[in-house]
């Protein structure tokens, strides 16, 4: 979707590419917090509470069975509901976007000048969150949160959030800085 300012629009084969080229310069936003008093070496099981629900049961099923991998890696074993030491939530939020890139054909004096182009891109952000609470007192200890754009092909986006998890799970559990 392109709008026209004084200027000819671009094609929209190239119009796709540059949505291409954009895409594949995006990196995964992730954000990591945790409870600074939570002594992590205590807890090596975990029950989902609350699993994603994206209205996609393939993505949200892959999505639990990659953070179930990142968690097994780290030596932590699902056990039933309720009996673990640990509790997961889960949630995947999306949202448009709209980004509008204008494009000037001269410059002069520090200013952009002449005829310009607006180039609208509409695209989908997901974010991705994962809280692991106590199992006995459901009290928040780790967060982890992901914001990629979401591809319309279910590959790239199954790619991602491989991506995503693996980034979100590279340094956990956190180690507390000495007190």
């Amino acid at each position: 979707m392109y709008r026209k300012t004084l200027w000819r629009p671009l094609s929209a084969a190239a119009g796709s590419l540059l949505v291409v080229l954009l895409a594949a310069c995006a990196t995964i936003r992730v954000d990591t917090d945790f409870d600074r008093n939570a002594d992590f070496s205590r807890y090596k099981t975990y029950f989902w509470l609350s699993r994603p629900a994206s209205g996609n049961a393939s993505v949200d099923r892959r999505i639990v069975e990659l953070v179930d991998a990142a968690l097994r890696s780290k030596g932590w074993r699902k056990v039933g509901e309720g009996k673990g030491d640990a509790a997961l939530d889960a949630e995947v939020l999306t949202e448009e976007e709209e980004r509008n890139d204008t494009y000037y054909d001269g410059w002069a004096l520090n200013q952009n000048v002449g005829p310009a182009q607006t180039v609208v891109t509409t695209f989908r952000e997901g974010t991705l969150i994962v809280n692991i609470l106590d199992g006995r007192s459901e009290r928040p200890i780790w967060r982890g949160v992901a914001h990629e754009t979401i591809s319309e092909n279910p590959a790239e986006n199954e790619a991602l959030a491989k991506q995503a998890i693996a980034k979100m799970f590279a340094a956990f559990p956190p180690v507390p800085a000495s007190r």
